[in-house]
């Protein structure tokens, strides 16, 4: 029986910051401008919105921060205990994007948004833990400030002509998760919550692609 091939060297981190940029668009967009890959962005969302009086609900956003560190440790957790590969924890997130794509059939109103929320925040935080526990599956995905800023000193500065492919690699993520970013927006407005069905499917591709990683 021979062993399945090796996943592409771009299908893996590409899709992962598709994946990121398309879910932190859908909470942004449908959850009332909360991020839920970029959870620190919500301290100056949330700055912003009480300098204008807002409402007690506002305070979901700081919450975030605590869900997606509960998030990150225990699939920290889950990953040293079990000794599992990146795979178990995309199935993780995708099964977390999954429910949160149901969630408006059970539950209305803006307590559907915070499910929601409240799901997609565990699922990012499954998705950069495996980045720091399976390095192997490339650069962080969700921290596109740093990729755009190594991009382009590199640009300016060439590194050495062996790091030529990964910088090649790099701008493929960058231009993946700002497609991500249009998909996530657009899907949500026409979809709504169920546009997370996206994410799920990439999730899942991505594992079935996936050999041997972490």
């Amino acid at each position: 029986m021979t062993q399945p091939s090796s996943p592409p060297p771009l299908l893996v981190p590409t899709a992962l910051a598709f994946i990121a940029g398309y879910a932190d668009a859908v909470t942004f967009v449908g959850a009332g401008g909360i991020f839920c890959a970029h959870v620190t962005g919500n301290f100056v969302v949330l700055a912003a919105d009480l300098a204008r009086r807002a409402n007690a609900d506002e305070w979901l956003k700081l919450s975030t921060f605590p869900i997606f560190v509960l998030a990150v440790f225990l699939a920290t957790h889950l990953h040293r205990r079990v000794g599992s590969s990146a795979r178990l924890l995309l199935l993780l997130e995708a099964v977390a994007f999954g429910v949160a794509s149901a969630v408006p059939l059970v539950v209305q109103g803006t307590a559907a948004h915070r499910v929601v929320v409240v799901l997609a925040v565990i699922a990012m935080g499954i998705h950069n833990a495996m980045h720091r526990v399976a390095p192997s599956l490339g650069p962080m995905t969700t921290v596109m400030t740093g990729n755009v800023t190594q991009w382009f000193v590199e640009k300016v500065i060439p590194g050495a002509p062996e790091n030529a492919g990964k910088h090649r690699s790099l701008g493929f993520i960058i231009l993946a998760f700002a497609l991500g970013c249009l998909g996530g927006a657009f899907g949500v407005q026409q979809l709504g919550f169920a546009a997370l069905l996206a994410p799920m499917g990439l999730a899942l591709l991505v594992r079935s692609r996936l050999h041997d990683a972490g």
